[in-house]
C-alpha cells in the first residue's frame, strides 16, 4: 500500500510540474498525456467499489499515448494505426465484457473472461516491450551521467512491468484457478515498482535542466524590481504586450528567453534614461550600489523633465550574456533596497 501512495503521488507530481510544457510540443503533450492517464489509473484501482473494466481501458489509453509518445521520439510510426490497433483492443475488451458479465479474476475463469485478460495484457504487454527496446538501445547514444541513467531506467522499469504482464498472462492461460487476489498482492512489487522506476527514469534527465530552470527563475525575480522601474518609465520598452505576458507565465515560453528578453528591456529603459544621468557619481563603496543610486536620480530627473546636457554612461558589462544577468540581479537588488528605504517618485504618465 505504501508503494502504491508513493507511485500516486510521483505521477499526480509529474502531471502538475510538466503542465506548461504541453504548449512546447507534441512530444511533450504525448508524455504528459501518458502519464495523466496513468495516474487515473492507479487512482481508480484505489477507489473501492470500481468495476474491474474501469481502471483496464484508461491502461489501454495509457499505452496508445506511450505508443504515440514512442512514434514522435523515433520519428516514425503511424498515428492511424496506432489509434486503429487501440480501438479495436477497447472494442474487443468493452464487447467481451459485456458478453461475459464478469471479468474479475476469482473462481474459475470462463473462456471469454480468459479471452478479456489476454487480449488486455498482450496488447500491454507488446507496448511496454517495444518502449523496453527502444529505450535500452538508445541509452548508449546518451550522454554519460543522468541521460543515460534515466534511460535505462525507463527501459528497465518497463521490462519489469512487462514481466508482471507475461507472467500474469501465463497464470490466466495455463492455471485459470490461481489464487489472483494472493498472486496481485505479491506482484505489486514488480507492477508498481517497474512503474515507479520507470517513471522516476523519466524524470532524472531532466535534473540538471530543472537546477537551470530554477535559477532562470531566480534570475527573473531577481531582476523584476529593476524592471518593473524601467517599464513604469518607458513602457514603449516592454516587447511583447500584457496578454502575451500572462500567456507566459503558464510556462509557454522558455524561461530562459524570458530572463533575456527581461534583459534587454532593461538595458533598452537605461539607454534611454541615460540622458538624465547626473554628472555626480553617488559616493558608494558598492559599485552595484553606485549604479542604482545613479538609476533612482536619474529616474527622478526624467519625472521632472529635467536632462542632462552632458554625456554621461552606465557602467561597462562583461560581453557575455551571463554577466549582464549577473551585474543587473546585482544592480535590481541594490535598488530595492533604496527604493525600500526612500521610495523614488512614480512617473506621472508611467504604466500602470
Amino acid at each position: 500500500m505504501v508503494l502504491r501512495v508513493v507511485l500516486l503521488v510521483l505521477l499526480w507530481g509529474v502531471v502538475v510540474a510538466r503542465v506548461p510544457t504541453l504548449w512546447r510540443d507534441a512530444r511533450q503533450r504525448a508524455f504528459w498525456a501518458t502519464v495523466f492517464v496513468l495516474a487515473l489509473v492507479k487512482t481508480t484501482v484505489l477507489i473501492p467499489g470500481t468495476p474491474t473494466i474501469a481502471p483496464n481501458l484508461l491502461g489501454v489509453l495509457a499505452a496508445y499515448f506511450l505508443l504515440r509518445f514512442l512514434s514522435l521520439l523515433a520519428g516514425h510510426g503511424s498515428r492511424r494505426r496506432h489509434l486503429a490497433l487501440t480501438a479495436i483492443v477497447l472494442v474487443a475488451l468493452a464487447t467481451l465484457a459485456v458478453v461475459s458479465g464478469d471479468v474479475g479474476l476469482d473462481g474459475d475463469l470462463e473462456p471469454l473472461t480468459i479471452a478479456y485478460w489476454v487480449v488486455l495484457e498482450g496488447f500491454l504487454g507488446w507496448v511496454l516491450g517495444t518502449t523496453t527496446v527502444l529505450f535500452w538501445s538508445v541509452a548508449p547514444q546518451a550522454p554519460a551521467g543522468l541521460p543515460r541513467l534515466g534511460l535505462r531506467a525507463i527501459s528497465v522499469g518497463c521490462a519489469m512491468v512487462a514481466l508482471y504482464a507475461a507472467f500474469k498472462t501465463a497464470l490466466i492461460v495455463a492455471a485459470p484457478r490461481t489464487d489472483f487476489a494472493d498472486f496481485h498482492r505479491k506482484a505489486v512489487y514488480l507492477q508498481a515498482g517497474g512503474t515507479l522506476i520507470a517513471v522516476a527514469g523519466a524524470c532524472v534527465p531532466a535534473a540538471r535542466r530543472s537546477r537551470e530552470i530554477i535559477r532562470a527563475y531566480w534570475s527573473l525575480l531577481a531582476l523584476r524590481p529593476l524592471w518593473k522601474a524601467m517599464r513604469d518609465a518607458f513602457p514603449e520598452v516592454i516587447l511583447f504586450t500584457p496578454r502575451r505576458a500572462v500567456i507566459e507565465l503558464a510556462g509557454v515560453d522558455d524561461v530562459h528567453l524570458r530572463v533575456y528578453r527581461r534583459v534587454i528591456e532593461i538595458r533598452d529603459g537605461m539607454m534611454a534614461l541615460r540622458p538624465y544621468l547626473s554628472d555626480e557619481s553617488p559616493e558608494n563603496a558598492d559599485p552595484a550600489e553606485a549604479e542604482a543610486a545613479a538609476i533612482a536620480l536619474a529616474l527622478r530627473r526624467h519625472a521632472a523633465g529635467a536632462p542632462n546636457a552632458h554625456g554621461v554612461e552606465f557602467a561597462p558589462v562583461g560581453p557575455e550574456m551571463s554577466d549582464e544577468v549577473a551585474w543587473l540581479s546585482r544592480v535590481s537588488g541594490a535598488y530595492r533596497r533604496l527604493r525600500t528605504a526612500a521610495p523614488t517618485p512614480r512617473p506621472s504618465g508611467s504604466a500602470r
